[in-house]
């Protein structure tokens, strides 16, 4: 009985790795997501970077060229000033002159604006050159290396799982059946928990010093009265690389 309780005990410890197996699997498309959703963010920031760089360069190319007629206007201005013979034509040589030095102004300190973030833009870019370089290949050596992770978990899984098969075919029919039954009722599917201290560790409900006794002989299968899991005993010294267990409840009737 000793050498099948051993068993039930691998089988659990099997299921529980099959179990996590799964969930890895089943979040794959999350997980996947979630880096795809990180390479797109520092894509989206990149192309952010260069489309500020962009606007901010063609944007002051454009309030240059406003500069140059605004300049032309002030000397046609400043040419009608000194030619005019008349007081109407000598204000409005002024007027035009005095609005087209206020337009260069204004545009001067857009020009400014721009190239300042125009710089600032050039400046992010410099500091993540490396980034921009390889931004394809390191996605695709990351989504790579998560495939290769992925298969290797499927690879374990199917192993797994054979390994369960014949784990439970060498035991006893009805052991095997009652496993599978405790398991499958079980939220957690731990079907097997180890008596410690005069408890079960998986529920901490204390157990009656007989049971507990019969317990650690292992002559027969001994469930949990509080939870119905299967009972199992493990020496003291592989039991001592356990964390020290809650104080046991006291089951009420």
């Amino acid at each position: 009985m000793k050498a099948e309780l051993q068993q039930l005990v691998a089988l659990q410890n099997l299921d529980t790795s099959i179990r996590k197996l799964q969930l890895e699997l089943e979040a794959i498309p999350t997980r996947r997501a979630e880096i795809e959703a990180e390479f797109d963010r520092r894509a989206f920031e990149i192309r952010a970077l260069e489309t500020a760089r962009d606007d901010a360069r063609h944007s002051r190319s454009q309030l240059e060229i406003e500069v140059s007629e605004q300049k032309t206007r002030a000397e046609r201005a400043e040419r009608n000033l000194m030619s005019s013979k008349k007081q109407d034509e000598y204000t409005a040589a002024i007027r035009e002159a005095d609005a087209a030095r206020k337009q260069i102004s204004t545009l001067e300190t857009q020009i400014l604006e721009k190239m300042e973030a125009l710089e600032k833009a050039e400046a992010s870019l410099t500091e993540r050159a490396d980034e921009v370089a390889s931004l394809n290949s390191d996605r695709e050596a990351r989504l790579k290396s998560f495939d290769d992770e992925t298969r290797e978990q499927a690879t374990r899984l199917a192993a797994s799982r054979a390994e369960r098969e014949r784990l439970i075919n060498a035991l006893p029919k009805a052991m095997g059946a009652d496993y599978n039954r405790i398991s499958k009722r079980i939220r957690d599917g731990i079907a097997v928990a180890e008596a410690r201290n005069g408890a079960c560790m998986a529920c901490f409900m204390a157990l009656r010093p007989q049971a507990m006794a019969q317990v650690r002989r292992g002559d027969e299968v001994i469930t949990c009265e509080n939870c119905n899991r299967i009972l199992y005993y493990a020496p003291a010294e592989s039991a001592s690389t356990n964390p020290a267990p809650a104080q046991p409840k006291v089951a009420h009737t």
